[in-house]
């Protein structure tokens, strides 16, 4: 009962003041032409009829605002842009920040009386009267249904008490109030929905025009499907498709349709929302007296005045998000293998992209899908059977070499093979093809063909030469692999077998036919039932280096084996026996050294012992012996040693001298 009764109170406000808020109607402004890019973005260009001053009012998604007012572009032959508006990010917070009620109070019939209170009205219905509104109070009748009552006070100053039901009826005198809440009520109920803004874009000019304008909004990226049916004589049908979306939140009727495929640098930024920058207090200067002590009577001074003091606020940042719609991908349909004769778009090469202009006008319905011909052309082709040995499958794979002849650059897509004589035989996907370029699209495993590789790998010494006292040496290295090709038993195959690169290294082949980035390509022909090797070498320069003098006589002696140059080959000999000669004197004086050391210690100990040894005695005797004995191999070790000096000397200066007239 109390629901009814405040459902046709707040319509009797309603109705007693219409809402006149219905915008001012502008021109209308249909879409012209839509160019789609790859980059995920849509030009949408408008035209619209004006005669002299006129304003051009569109309705846009909430999440394109921020896009069209960065992007916008008016075309207007003989005028001027006065202005673009739109209402705030917030309308209705904006609506209520400055009036007495909330909307909260709108559905309450109380609610909103008590917020305007002061206001006059006049009540209609079984109770009439009129006053200034002073309250609204509520009493429980004896049969426990709640009564309203509306306080009034007249002009005559007199206060009474009106009861409102079901028939009552509240009008405000004030047009202001009245025109408040008819706006409020409107606000409201566009707020339920708040999804779109209206934009309204004013032009000065004169006469009547036609006057364009474009703006750029995010939209899904546009796919490409690609069919090919290989023939004979190395030529295909190559169709393409684009597939495309309309998700911009309006229905596309009679427009032309463009497709780039280029990649721009893409930027959003929240134009629609508020910043409110921060800004420093600055505290109000305000002097603060300090309380004087008392006088004791020897003329004590008054305490010393504090100063004053601030502090600064920091302001708060209003920001909001912004909105982005994920739209979901669509699937191409499945095309059949008598291909008809499609409709091309007209196409051109620019700079950095691809252009399809497509020749048709076209309806499509707000988030529709569609999917439109944009290239039917003959190319060359070729089917080979590709072999990667990376892969590690004995089996090449199927694939069909296409060059780009359409006289454009081809996106990127997925693409499906036929052949004209067995129809669909697999699916690929092809890469982005520049105009005049090939590319290799694999499409289903050979397993007719086999392949098998054997690899050796070596290095060999080319060059000695000795450079100041070094010895630099010039090896090749070389790694050779044999693909050992069998061909299917039924039909002759062309194979292509995409050999790595590696950096610094060269390659030869016999059967090298191009090559990609990463990749030497050779290609040869294999009759059915026929085997074949194909040979890669990759060769790499390099080289050694050695100091003379820390080689050894081995390692001299395999060096002169190696050497080509007899002249290096003999003098590498001479300076190896040289080192010989050194490296054995040297060994037997190290040998004679340590003699001599355990001569030493030995003659120490015999010492020691004669030193205890009674004098006379037949010990004694023999210690003394053998003392003598010592003391003569000391001094044939030491007249060894120094022969040795002289001889190692010698065997020294030859080294040097061999090492000095290289």
């Amino acid at each position: 009962m109390t629901r009814r009764f405040l459902l046709s109170t707040v319509a009797a406000i309603a109705m007693l003041s219409p809402i006149s808020s219905l915008a001012e109607e502008g021109t209308d402004s249909p879409v012209k032409s839509i160019t789609l890019s790859s980059g995920g973005l849509a030009e949408i260009r408008r035209t619209a009829s004006l005669d002299g001053n006129g304003e051009i009012r569109i309705e846009v998604p909430l999440d394109q605002v921020n896009d069209i007012l960065k992007s916008l572009v008016v075309f207007d032959p003989t005028g001027t842009v006065k202005d673009l508006s739109l209402a705030g990010p917030n309308p209705l917070d904006e609506t209520f920040k400055n009036l007495p009620f909330t909307p909260d109070d709108l559905a309450s019939l109380p609610k909103l009386l008590m917020s305007l209170k002061g206001s006059k009205v006049a009540i209609g219905g079984k109770n009439t009267g009129a006053g200034t509104i002073l309250g609204v109070e509520t009493e429980k009748r004896a049969n426990g249904e709640e009564a309203l009552f509306l306080n009034l006070m007249k002009d005559d100053g007199q206060i009474s008490r009106y009861e409102l039901d079901g028939s009552s009826s509240v009008k405000f005198d004030d047009p202001a109030v009245r025109a408040k809440i008819a706006s409020a009520i409107g606000v409201v109920g566009n707020n339920v929905t708040d999804t779109t803004r209206s934009i309204v874009i004013k032009l000065d000019g004169k006469g009547k025009r036609a006057v364009d304008f474009s703006y750029v909004v995010a939209a899904p990226v546009w796919k490409t499907s690609y069919r090919v049916v290989v023939g004979n004589e190395g030529k295909a049908r190559l169709q393409a498709w684009a597939v495309l979306e309309n998700a911009t939140g309006e229905d596309w009727k009679d427009i032309s349709l463009v497709l780039t495929s280029s990649s721009p640098v893409t930027l959003t930024q929240r134009l629609h929302d508020r910043y409110w920058k921060n800004r420093d207090e600055l505290p109000i200067s305000v002097d603060k007296v300090g309380i004087p002590k008392a006088d004791s009577g020897n003329g004590a001074a008054f305490a010393k005045m504090e100063e004053p003091e601030g502090a600064a606020m920091e302001a708060m940042k209003s920001g909001g998000a912004v909105r982005r719609r994920n739209m979901p991908v669509a699937a191409a349909a499945a095309p059949s293998p008598a291909m008809s004769y499609a409709q091309s778009a007209t196409s051109s090469e620019g700079d950095i992209s691809a252009t399809f202009k497509l020749d048709d006008t076209y309806d499509i319905r707000n988030g529709d899908t569609v999917s439109v011909p944009i290239v039917d052309k003959e190319v060359s082709a070729e089917l080979v059977s590709l072999y990667r040995p990376d892969r590690g499958d004995s089996h090449p794979i199927s694939a069909v070499s296409l060059d780009n002849s359409t006289g454009v650059s081809l996106p990127g897509g997925i693409l499906t093979v036929y052949d004209s004589k067995g129809g669909y035989i697999g699916d690929s996907s092809l890469i982005g093809l520049p105009n005049g370029d090939t590319r290799m699209s694999s499409f289903a495993l050979d397993k007719k063909v086999s392949v098998e590789t054997r690899s050796d790998s070596g290095v060999k010494t080319v060059e000695i030469k000795v450079v100041d006292g070094v010895l630099v040496t010039k090896n090749i290295m070389r790694e050779e692999t044999v693909y050992v090709v069998r061909g299917a038993a039924d039909a002759e195959r062309t194979i292509l077998i995409e050999h790595p690169k590696r950096d610094g290294w060269e390659f030869a082949s016999p059967d090298l036919k191009s090559e990609s980035a990463t990749d030497y390509r050779l290609k040869v022909k294999v009759g059915k039932g026929e085997t074949r090797e194909v040979k890669a070498v990759l060769t790499r320069s390099g080289g050694e280096s050695f100091q003379l003098t820390d080689l050894n006589a081995a390692d001299l002696v395999q060096w002169s084996s190696t050497a080509i140059d007899p002249v290096i080959k003999d003098k590498l000999g001479e300076l190896s026996k040289a080192k010989k000669d050194e490296f054995e004197t040297q060994r037997q004086l190290d040998r004679a050294a340590e003699e001599h050391d355990a001569l030493q210690a030995s003659q120490e100990r015999t010492r020691e012992n004669l030193k205890v040894m009674p004098t006379g005695s037949d010990q004694q005797k023999d210690y003394v012996e053998k003392l003598s004995e010592i003391e003569k191999r000391i001094d044939q070790n030491e007249a060894a040693q120094t022969e040795m000096r002289e001889t190692l000397s010698k065997f020294t200066s030859r080294v040097e001298n061999i090492i000095r007239t290289f």
